[in-house]
């Protein structure tokens, strides 16, 4: 609850508001990356705290303006893309069309309408994350994990200009720092994705 208030809570009002938002889990094998982002049942993590929050948002907003929501949840082990929503579609491609607009081509993406059917999603695919044993962690997860969640509003109001809000918000799991040389370059291009799809 600390580690979320202090970080991650403030993103939600700018999330609604149509602005992106991006929140990295970064250190060294075995630190609690994993179990921050997560959570347990009974301490959960920031991506249930988060995804609550989203959802009360939208609800308490909900009169004025109608939402759509969907998420993808995928993986990045050795530069290589796989679904963890759909793991038999083996690795994916990112793609870049003559707009400049970056997508992973072939990428699952579930419209969702609450937090728990996001978070049973994201239970599932997270157990399909390359891991590895090492020293630090026995069910070390060796891979990136990125969990995108994309938030559309448009007024409900017929006399308002249809003006439609497109956000996205990226949570990542990333994998132990001292395996990273370098940033993954697959992250940076997630991070510079167009939101206008």
């Amino acid at each position: 609850e600390e580690v979320y208030r202090a970080t991650t809570k403030e993103l939600i009002e700018g999330l609604i508001s149509g602005y992106n938002a991006t929140v990295f889990a970064y250190g060294p094998t075995g630190c609690g990356k994993t179990y921050t982002m997560l959570g347990t049942d009974k301490e959960p993590g920031i991506y249930v705290r988060t995804l609550n929050d989203l959802f009360r948002a939208i609800e308490e907003t909900s009169d004025d303006m109608l939402y759509s929501v969907s998420m993808s949840y995928l993986e990045i082990y050795n530069e290589m893309i796989r679904d963890l929503l759909n793991p038999s579609s083996g690795f994916l491609d990112l793609r870049e069309d003559s707009k400049g607009v970056i997508q992973v081509a072939g990428i699952t993406e579930v419209s969702t309408i609450n937090a728990q059917e996001i978070m049973e999603l994201l239970m599932k695919g997270n157990k399909q994350r390359t891991q590895e044993p090492t020293a630090a962690n026995k069910t070390s997860s060796r891979s990136h994990a990125v969990l995108q969640v994309a938030v559309k509003q448009q007024s409900r109001c017929r006399d308002v200009l249809h003006e439609v809000r497109f956000a996205r918000l990226f949570m990542i799991d990333l994998a132990g720092s001292e395996r990273a040389a370098q940033v993954d370059r697959f992250i940076v291009l997630f991070l510079c994705m167009d939101p206008l799809r």
